[in-house]
């Protein structure tokens, strides 16, 4: 009975306030979350995921020592991407990080790269940060990843100790001064000789996934590999 009226309620609000895409504004129909199909399919995917190098080694090479570089999407200005990521970090979406993360997840699923992983290690966010946005999309993107991969997550294993300010406005040499010591690893037992995937959500210069990456190599783990949502065009 409780069941049947859950339905029942779960249908009149859909009736009410019909879901809707947050790309397009159009009704979401059964089976979409979020983001409709069209949206979704319009996404453009970055290079082969498996090829050693891509756009995301690129940006990185010359910043830190990485194994795989990987990101699902090329971000351009002004495009549906860009306001799906908009809405999961901004405007209370988190769900949509686990979505992406689930899809990238599928599509790494069958690669060497996904065997060659023993844990995947979101980003943190500062805890000031953390308790204004009330989430960190990366975990979000992270479990997703973590589930589709049938990997282990580590949350907790690394936190950012410094409450650095916004990157946005930065130049390069700039964001790289300012994540300088940003990062500490807190579980050095836990991660010692793996080959972690590093997760964020958007790759811009690199520099905070470099930071971090570095922590991490002092500290005992034995290879680092990256992943995003995204990686924004040049």
């Amino acid at each position: 009975m409780l069941q049947t009226m859950k339905s029942l309620m779960t249908g009149l609000l859909d009736f009410l306030f019909p879901p809707i895409c947050v790309c397009c504004d159009t009704k979401l129909v059964q089976g979409e979350i979020q983001i409709c199909t069209t949206c979704f399919s319009s996404f453009p995917e970055t290079d082969p995921h498996n090829a050693v190098e891509n756009e995301t080694v690129r940006r990185l090479i010359d910043k830190t020592t990485i194994a795989y570089g990987l990101s699902l999407y090329k971000l351009r200005k002004n495009s549906l991407l860009e306001r799906a990521l908009f809405a999961m970090k901004y405007k209370n979406q988190p769900k949509i990080g686990e979505i992406f993360g689930q899809q990238y997840g599928n599509m790494l699923c069958h690669t060497s790269i996904a065997s060659a992983i023993d844990g995947i290690v979101p980003i943190p966010l500062h805890p000031k940060r953390l308790m204004t946005r009330g989430y960190n999309q990366s975990v979000l993107f992270a479990k997703g990843l973590a589930e589709s991969l049938n990997l282990p997550l580590y949350v907790s294993c690394v936190e950012r100790v410094r409450n650095t300010p916004s990157q946005t406005k930065k130049t390069k040499e700039a964001r790289i001064i300012n994540l300088q010591n940003a990062f500490a690893v807190t579980q050095p037992d836990l991660i010692a000789d793996k080959h972690l995937l590093l997760v964020d959500d958007i790759l811009t210069t690199g520099a905070t996934l470099a930071s971090c990456t570095k922590e991490f190599l002092t500290q005992g783990v034995a290879k680092i590999s990256i992943a995003t949502i995204a990686v924004v065009e040049e």
